[in-house]
Order: C-alpha cells, then structure tokens, then sequence
C-alpha cells in the first residue's frame, strides 16, 4: 500500500508539471505572474511531499518538508494578493510588507526545524515506508493559522464586497480563489485533529492547480476590459463593452454609463437584458457578427456606423460609430470574447449637417467628375477586352459571360457578413473580369488558335498569359488613381488559374495565400469553360457543372466560396439562359 502511496505522489507531480506547463503556455501576454507563481509553489510542495514519502533519512525529510510546506504557507498570500488586484481594491503597502515578513519568517521556522523549536517542540523521524514525524507544534505551529486567519478573512472580505456589488469583479471567479484557502484551513485542521498515515494535501494541491488553468483564462479576459479601461478613461467620448464568448457581459469604462446607465447595474458574468433600443441592436449585432466570423476573419475589426441614441429627443441625441474586435488568448490565441468600441460622432454629425447645404453644389460637381473618371476607366477596360476578342474568336462570348457571371456572384458576396469588404472592392472585382485573360495578347497565333491539343511545349506557353496580364495591367492602369482596382485587376489575371489545393499556375498558391479576387475569378472561369462548347469539346450539361464545382471543393476551389457559388445554381443557370439566342450563347463559339 505504501507503495502504492508513493507512486500516486510520483503521478501527483507529474501532472502538477503539465498543469503548470499549460499556466505558462497560456499567459503569453505575462499578465499572469501572480498565478504562475502560485502554480510554481504547489508543483514545489508536491515535489517535498513526494520526496518526504520515500525519505530514508531525517536529513532528507527535513529538507522535504520544507519544501511541502511552501504551498501551505504562501498559497493564501498569493491568492490574497491576486484577489485584491482582481477586485481593484487597495491595501496599504505597510500590510502587505508585514504580511509577508511574517510568512516568510513563518517559513524559516520550517526550514530551521531540526536545530530549534520554534515550530516543532519535538520532531520524531518515523521511516516508513511512508516515512512520517510525530510532532509537538511549536509557538509558531499555530501562528501560521493566524495568518491564515488574516489573509482569509481580507479575501472573503472583498469577494462579500463583490457579490453586493461594492467591486466591479467575477464572483464567480473570486469564489474559485477563496474555496481554495478555505480548503487549506480545512485540510490543515483535519491532520491536526486526526493522525492520518498518508497526506491530502498533495491531491488538494493538484486541484488547485487545475482550477488555476480554468481561472486563467477567465480572469486574463477582465484584465484585456480594465486595461481597455485604464488607456482609455481620459477620452470621453471613447466607450468600451467587453462581452465573453458566450455573449455574457464583463464590463465596460466609465465612458460606456453615460450612453447606456443601465449598465452601471449589469451584473458580471451574465446576459444583458438591454432595455435600451440602441444597445439590444448593438448585442445583436455582435452576436450576429461573431457567428459569421472564424479563423483569420476573427483578425479582422466590423464596423456598425452611426447608431442613434435617444433618437427622440434632438438635445440628448447622440450618433455612435461601433467597432467590434475579437479578444484572443493563449498560444494559439482562441477567441475568449469579444471588445466593442464606442465612438461618440455627434460633433462630426452635426457639422456633416451644417455643411451640407454649402457643399451640395461641390458635391455635385465632384459626382461629375468621378463619373468621368469612372467612364474613361471603363472605356479602358473594354477597349482591352476588345483587345482580347480579336486575337481569339472563342473568347469574347466568355469574357462577356463570365463578366456577367462575376457581378451576379459579387453581388450576392456583398450581401453576405462573412465577407466583409468596402463598396469600392466589390466594383473592382466586377470590373477587372472582362481582364482575366488580357494577358492571350502575348500568346503567339500559332498556339492561341491551334485547333488540336497542345503540346506540353505550347501549354507551357499558353500558361504564360496569367503573368503577362498582370504585367500588362499594371502598366497600362500605371495611372489610374484607383489603385485598389489596379491591384484587384492584377491579382484576378495573375492568379485566376491558382488552385486551392496548391496545383495550380504560375506560382502554385494555396488556400488563403490565392488572393480572394482570383478565387472568385476561379470559380466563374472554370464553371464556364464547362457549360461552353468549343471546338475541340461539347458543353457539360449546368448539373455536370455544379457536380464538378461540389468535387472541386478545397482541391481547386475555396470551399466557402464554392458553397456561395452552389447556393446559386438557379441564378447562374437563368443568367446563362438569357444569353441563348445572341452573340455570348454557350454554344459553338
């Protein structure tokens, strides 16, 4: 059986390594030291209380001893400390020096046990197996449950103070860290009491250490909220709401009352039941945000513009501009919750009103403008495309049905919140279409209309037209002050014929490496090169086609996309129908 024992302790220590190993591993943001170095005393205890198990020798289990003594000593200090921070409350720094001068001289006393008496009067070195003391408690043997008192009661004190609302704090998670002291006492009493032969504390302090990894990540996502807060309480017209990932309120700064009162009585760790219009339209909106957003799209920031409050009441009316951002923790920063960004824009709103009349003549003359802009860029765009046509009969119906095709697609993409993108972009995409193949200028007649299979030499060639497209884009756009279309217009030719999986050309991208455009561009191209005669091959049937796309999926075509494009089926074949009976039919081209 004593055996036995020592083999649990020997498992017992194991996992309190693993348990602190995951503590470190996810507080790479550092703003965990007070937990570390309570997980760094259990392990350090339990290490002592194994070594004590096997000891042989007084020497040894005197030295063991003290190092299983570490936890039972500084653990509520440290958890005092930790839940005096956590709460925001203060203590004078003279306690928090006494404190520890006690414990540490608490502590001494252990260690200098064989020589002097102040914490055992009498030790007797039983060897075992498990080796053992019997023990006469010195003075300082209940001095140790004074302080343990002391640092008990603070804690309790300011978890009371939480629960009424007094501190802005989780009791949940206050409760986690006072349990743990009050099983201390618990334990400590227990063996006082009754002689046991085989120590609990070594498995109490494994629980701790476990609970200490839950804690983490909840108290590292109040501590991202009153940072927030702290950075930020001088700007007033700058609110923060912190929410967990389950959608239960955190907290807020003090700028956050003035729009919504009613959170200054929200409760910690629970569902907001907003009765204010606005804000019930805010967590809405997050919740329904945070579905639609995973992976790298969780990186990215949401705008909600111009939210009204108190809307009837043109004195107290406010405009807010809501900026959502995903909090993430850990070494593989997991999304824990989410920071909702508050910006009062009232002032600019109004001024936006003032000047409105002024500037409506210079509005005007800059919406001519940009539609001349907009028209020559357009001219430049189908004179290219021309280009194109000449050069191969069978590609101005495609350009023309694929056009058509991507701005149907886009426009459903646009109304989708996962892909979150600027006005500007979607009109890119659709107008760099009629561009994907501009680069078949620079591919020699001989293999640009030869009517048999090329051979690998000639493909290799013909494979050039993506790179040579995007060069031609760049130069002949070299002056266009949209440089967002440009850099669209040239991704769509560079890379329309990567594939998802990396097999792809010219540069074998793959998966979110493929620019999203040309991932567009993919699915558009391929799916009409399919449902298009040629001479060299009959049209696939619309359903072919879609199967094709469904196999495809993360091999040649982004799957989320695919599923888009699928989702579309009666659209795509309606659009394509229209074209029967005109220069773009699928058929013989």
């Amino acid at each position: 059986m004593a055996g036995l024992y020592t083999n649990i302790l020997g498992i017992v220590v194991v996992l309190s390594m693993f348990s602190l190993a995951l503590l470190v591993y996810y507080s790479n943001r550092g703003n965990n030291l007070l937990e570390i170095l309570l997980s760094v005393c259990l392990l350090i205890s339990n290490i002592g209380y194994y070594f004590f198990s096997i000891a042989r020798s007084a020497d040894m289990a005197f030295i063991a001893n003290s190092l299983g003594y570490i936890g039972g000593i500084f653990l509520p200090f440290i958890v005092m400390l930790k839940l005096v921070d956590f709460s925001k409350s203060k203590i004078p720094d003279w306690f928090v020096f006494t404190m520890a001068f006690f414990n540490i001289l608490l502590y001494l006393t252990v260690m200098l046990s064989e020589k002097y008496t102040f914490f055992y009067a009498d030790v007797v070195f039983n060897p075992g197996p498990p080796a053992s003391f019997s023990v006469t408690p010195g003075p300082f043997y209940y001095v140790r449950f004074i302080i343990l008192g002391v640092e008990m009661a603070l804690s309790i004190f300011f978890t009371i103070l939480t629960y009424i609302g007094r501190r802005k704090a989780s009791f949940r998670t206050m409760i986690i860290f006072v349990g743990m002291m009050f099983l201390v006492f618990v334990v400590y009493i227990t063996e006082l009491i009754i002689d046991l032969k085989y120590e609990l504390v070594p498995f109490f302090y494994l629980g701790c250490s476990i609970m200490l990894n839950y804690s983490s990540t909840r108290m590292s996502l109040y501590d991202v909220s009153l940072s927030v807060q702290e950075k930020i309480e001088e700007v007033n017209n700058y609110a923060y709401m912190v929410f967990d990932r389950n959608f239960n309120f955190v907290g807020c700064n003090t700028a956050a009352y003035k729009f919504f009162p009613e959170l200054s009585s929200a409760t910690i760790d629970a569902r907001l039941n907003a009765e204010n219009y606005a804000l019930k339209g805010i967590i809405k909106w997050v919740h329904d945000t945070s579905m639609y957003a995973a992976g790298e799209d969780s990186r990215k920031k949401y705008i909600k513009d111009d939210v009204v409050i108190n809307d009837r009441n043109p004195e107290e009316r406010k405009h807010l501009n809501c900026e959502l951002s995903f909090i993430h923790f850990g070494g593989r920063q997991r999304v824990v919750g989410y920071l909702v960004e508050l910006v009062d824009d009232t002032v600019q709103q109004a001024r936006i009103e003032q000047l409105s009349f002024k500037g409506e003549r210079l509005q005007r003359e800059a919406e001519k403008q940009a539609k001349k802009l907009k028209s020559l860029q357009s001219s430049t765009i189908l004179g290219m495309a021309a280009m194109i046509e000449s050069r191969d009969n069978s590609t101005g119906g495609h350009i023309n049905r694929t056009s058509a095709c991507c701005a149907l697609f886009v426009e459903y993409l646009r109304t989708c919140p996962a892909y979150s993108r600027s006005e500007n972009y979607w009109d890119a995409v659709v107008n760099s279409a009629p561009l994907h193949d501009l680069g078949k200028i620079n591919i020699s007649d001989a293999i640009l209309k030869k009517r048999s299979s090329l051979k690998p030499w000639e493909y290799d060639e013909m494979k050039t037209h993506a790179q040579k497209g995007a060069e031609i884009v760049k130069k002949v756009l070299a002056d266009v002050d949209d440089k967002e279309f440009v850099k669209v217009a040239s991704n769509v030719a560079h890379h329309h014929h990567e594939k998802y999986n990396g097999t792809g050309y010219p540069d074998g991208l793959e998966g979110k490496h493929i620019p999203f455009e040309a991932r567009i561009m993919a699915l558009v191209d391929v799916f009409d090169a399919l449902v298009s005669q040629r001479y060299y091959k009959k049209a696939m049937s619309y359903e072919e086609a879609f199967k094709i796309i469904e196999e495809e999926k993360g091999q040649h075509f982004d799957p989320e996309l695919a599923d888009s494009f699928l989702s579309m089926k009666q659209e795509i074949i309606d659009l394509y129908e229209s074209f029967n009976n005109t220069d773009y039919s699928r058929k013989e081209e």
